[in-house]
């Protein structure tokens, strides 16, 4: 029988909590990561709290990093190759490097739903976000700082 997870608003909990929100989480060392890779494993990894992480899910999240760095670095070649390419005869054909983007992208959409990062797992249902997104910009449009009357921080 699966072990059942400590009620968040346990004594006992909050001391395990407490205690790894203070660590750094490195990148798990079987998925070596590049420099220009650890930006995103730093943005991944923020989307839950520290203590939350699993040594797999941190392999993901690493993973997931490395893809979201692969897929910048191939956009932006893309962007400066164009998208149309010419065949050795001199044919306009679509730019071979538009499928590895779309690989790279379908690949993130994998990673985040396995991490449960995608909108509905954060979020909620459509409905509920709905209902949350209406009631923010209510808020927003009553900002008494935009009238000017109250001293901005």
């Amino acid at each position: 029988m699966a072990k059942r997870k400590a009620r968040i608003d346990s004594a006992a909990e909050a001391v395990r909590v407490m205690a790894k929100a203070t660590k750094e989480i490195p990148p798990p060392s079987n998925v070596p990561l590049d420099a220009e890779d650890i930006p995103f494993f730093r943005n991944v990894i923020a989307e839950y709290a520290r203590s939350e992480w699993s040594s797999h899910q941190l392999e993901l999240a690493a993973m997931l990093a490395r893809t979201m760095a692969d897929l910048t670095r191939e956009q932006k070649l893309l962007r400066d190759e164009g998208g149309i390419a010419k065949s050795e005869k001199g044919t306009p054909v679509a730019n071979p490097r538009k499928s590895i983007v779309q690989m790279h992208a379908s690949s993130i959409l994998s990673f985040r739903r396995s991490l449960s990062l995608h909108a509905r797992a954060q979020a909620g249902e459509a409905r509920v976000v709905g209902k949350r997104r209406e009631a923010a910009k209510g808020i927003e449009g009553d900002n008494p700082l935009e009238d000017d009357l109250l001293a901005r921080p």
